[in-house]
Order: structure tokens, then C-alpha cells, then sequence
């Protein structure tokens, strides 16, 4: 095709694109451009929070299992200090006057990823009933923090751990 064609009437007439179609093309670019921004930011945004919302659980999981084999043996709770039910992030069982929850670790920093920090609280469960001074199981309450967009984030994740393997009997009893 030439680049000039005769419109009717005689008059040359210029093939191409008008002012106004560039234009309005340019306008729909930049509306398409800034919807995938804006699409890309979301997206970086929700695998932030995928991130902790996955960090978080592993971290208390490392420390539950990290903390068995020193309950398994004993743990000298008297050492600790006590959980008050007014400190920051107090344990569930700290306001309970029949339970005795101290804190293990606080403020630490994880190994692997700094950004994230945890506080662990011990709370002994009452033993059996012939006797109850001697916890066989332990109330372990792990709190984790971090920081997203600026703002702190916590969770806390809690489990039942035993002091040790239990024997049980299971012979009748005697008549």
C-alpha cells in the first residue's frame, strides 16, 4: 500500500494512525500497566505472609522438639522465673492459681531466620492422683514474633509434652 491514497474528492489523504488513536491506545497501556503493577505488589505481598504463616509453625515445632529430651530428664522449673499473667505474652495457665507456668527462654532470636523472635513458657500439669507433686506432663507454650510492614505479629502455638515414657499395667488388679 502506498503511504498516500486519494480520498473522494481528489484530496490526498495520509495513511496511519490519528492523534487521538494514539492517544486513546496509550491511555489503555497505562491503565493495563498499572493493573499489573498493582497485581505483582499483591502477589509479593501474599507470599510475604505465606512466608510467616509457614516460619512461624516450624519454628515452634523445632523448639517442641528441641525441648522433649530435656523434659524426658527433668527440669529444674525452681531456676526459671515465674509467668505473671500482666507480662507481655503471658502464658494461658499464668493467671490460673493452681498452675505454675515460668518462662524457659524469652526474647530469642531464631538461628536460621533473625527476624524472627520467641518466648517459651514451661507450665507443669498436675501428676496422678496418687501423686499430684510429681508433673508427668508439661504445658509448653512457644509465642513468636515478627515484624510485617512494620507492624508486629504474634503467634502462639502450645502443646502437651511428657516427662517421660509411663509404664503401664496392664494386669487386672488383685481381688
Amino acid at each position: 500500500m502506498s503511504p498516500a491514497r486519494r480520498a473522494r474528492g481528489g484530496r490526498l489523504r495520509r495513511a496511519g494512525f490519528t492523534l487521538l488513536e494514539v492517544i486513546v491506545a496509550l491511555g489503555v497501556l497505562g491503565i493495563g500497566l498499572t493493573a499489573a503493577f498493582a497485581l505483582l505488589v499483591a502477589g509479593a505481598s501474599a507470599g510475604r505472609r505465606a512466608e510467616h504463616a509457614t516460619q512461624a509453625p516450624l519454628l515452634a515445632d523445632a523448639v517442641f522438639a528441641d525441648l522433649g529430651p530435656a523434659l524426658a530428664q527433668g527440669l529444674d522449673l525452681d531456676a526459671l522465673p515465674r509467668a505473671a499473667p500482666d507480662d507481655a505474652g503471658a502464658p494461658a495457665a499464668a493467671g490460673q492459681a493452681a498452675l505454675d507456668a515460668r518462662w524457659l527462654v524469652r526474647d530469642k532470636a531464631w538461628v536460621t531466620d533473625p527476624g524472627y523472635q520467641y518466648d517459651v513458657a514451661v507450665t507443669p500439669l498436675p501428676g496422678p492422683a496418687h501423686d499430684p507433686a510429681t508433673p508427668r506432663a508439661y504445658l509448653v507454650e512457644v509465642f513468636v514474633r515478627w515484624f510485617e510492614r512494620g507492624q508486629g505479629k504474634e503467634a502462639r502455638y502450645a502443646t502437651v509434652l511428657l516427662r517421660g515414657a509411663t509404664c503401664v499395667d496392664l494386669a487386672p488388679p488383685p481381688r
